[in-house]
């Protein structure tokens, strides 16, 4: 695995299927539930932990089998939650946790999972073999959280098409008009939105009003090494102002890094401000296709908004690193050569500069909802994008590069070969009648029209 190589040997063989983690880091949902990390949620989506977890993979369980959520758990007590420790305790056995079975999945397609490039990132920073040791024989361990990932809400500008209420608060009139219409069960099913969201103690105010969460999160700063803020957009939420002035106030924000998925709608001068004082930004930009596909994905944002702010970012600090962050979907897969060759023909001098990405953008997939996961496409049509992204791999060594130094990267073409085995290793195509229903149900809604927005892809919803 190439993860391991940054591994002692001796930990290479003895843990197989580790990840840094659960070690290292807690992540949260909008509506306060805790989860071992941003993704883990997304092996619900797997044949494996569908079935046999209730569609609540990764989400913290506190010993009523109930949800850990902010609003009744403080952020230390879920670090060593039982599930947690459960989730250490397996890696350390070799086995693989329920909670992160999408990872295993996506490296069995030779996919580059977040289990492989966080281990390798955090492997330079942290002493792994020294955090392995701290581990009680029951999976605990000591409350030092170097990186925390906070979704504080569902305050956003956008309404992507891949979203939904319980990430975005721009949903909640286009779910209204939506959700009553819905025929299929199974649309029904995956688009419920039970209770507005406010089930097990969850509310999307958790962090207007919990000074235990703060002051522990606080205290926890002389530890951080990053923060990383995700949907709802931060850059419109107070509180992620606040976390930051509070940081550069008790003088570790030069030891800290900040990381984001952001859609870069508003970004005001008090950012660039405050992250001049910043040891490091990672900045991933959200924008998953070009021209009126990317706003309709993307709705309702503008093109033509969307490039100036990576004029901007191209023109920023040293310290601040830009990448392009694209969720691999059924309305982007087949268009994403044509999203590479618009990049490359850009030139920009710090977006997604080599290595990031292989210089071009960084890709992960969508589960939810998962009729827009790419393995829902019909054969013929997964036949269709193959054959594309084959033809684009000639283009890539005639236009782009062609050393070995690309063609071994794990993010170029060997990242795209990974994307098209696993969209063809498993047909989830009785999902169709969804996604042709989800798809007309939303045009209806907003105004958008999927089939002159995606031409090559109309037949899909006939």
């Amino acid at each position: 695995m190439e993860y391991m190589k940054n591994l002692p040997p001796h930990l290479q063989e003895k843990y197989k299927t580790f990840c840094v983690l659960p070690w290292i880091h807690l992540s949260t949902r909008p509506n306060g539930h805790l989860r071992v990390c941003c993704t883990a949620n997304a092996s619900s989506a797997t044949k494996f932990g569908h079935s046999q977890h209730g569609g609540e993979v990764g989400i913290l369980k506190n010993s009523d089998g109930k949800p850990a959520n902010l609003n009744t758990t403080d952020l230390l007590t879920g670090w060593n939650n039982e599930y947690m420790k459960s989730a250490r305790r397996n890696m350390l056995n070799n086995k693989i946790p329920p909670s992160c079975t999408k990872c295993f999945e996506e490296e069995r397609n030779g996919h580059r999972s977040k289990r492989v490039w966080e281990t390798q990132y955090w492997s330079k920073l942290v002493n792994i073999e020294e955090v392995i040791s701290q581990t009680n024989k029951d999976g605990s361990v000591p409350p030092k959280l170097y990186y925390v990932d906070l979704r504080l809400g569902t305050k956003c500008n956008l309404k992507c098409i891949m979203c939904s209420p319980h990430d975005s608060s721009m949903w909640v009139s286009d779910w209204k008009k939506l959700y009553p219409k819905i025929k299929s069960a199974e649309l029904k099913k995956i688009m419920v939105w039970d209770n507005q969201g406010k089930v097990d103690g969850a509310t999307y105010n958790w962090h207007k009003d919990n000074p235990t969460f703060w002051q522990q999160l606080y205290d926890q700063i002389p530890h951080m090494k990053q923060l990383y803020f995700a949907g709802g957009e931060s850059t419109i939420i107070q509180e992620h102002y606040n976390l930051l002035e509070e940081c550069i106030k008790r003088g570790y924000a030069k030891n800290i890094e900040l990381r984001y998925n952001s859609n870069g709608i508003e970004m005001p001068d008090k950012l660039f401000t405050l992250w001049k004082e910043f040891k490091r930004v990672r900045f991933h930009f959200s924008i998953d296709s070009i021209g009126i596909m990317n706003d309709y994905i993307r709705f309702p944002s503008k093109w033509i908004d969307i490039e100036k702010q990576l004029y901007r970012l191209d023109n920023t600090e040293p310290h601040i690193e830009v990448t392009i962050a694209c969720a691999v979907q059924m309305l982007n897969m087949f268009y994403i050569p044509d999203f590479l060759k618009w990049k490359i023909s850009k030139n920009y001098k710090k977006i997604n500069p080599w290595p990031l990405g292989a210089g071009l953008i960084n890709y992960h997939f969508v589960y939810h909802p998962t009729h827009l996961n790419v393995r829902v496409f019909p054969k013929e049509f997964k036949d269709k994008i193959t054959a594309k992204y084959e033809d684009f791999y000639l283009w890539l060594k005639k236009n782009y590069r062609n050393d070995q130094e690309f063609l071994e990267s794990g993010y170029g073409i060997n990242r795209l070969k990974g994307m098209v085995r696993f969209m063809n290793s498993a047909d989830w195509s009785n999902q169709l009648p969804e996604f042709k229903e989800y798809i007309s149900k939303m045009d209806n809604i907003r105004g958008t029209n999927f089939k002159t927005t995606f031409p090559q892809m109309a037949d899909l919803i006939n």
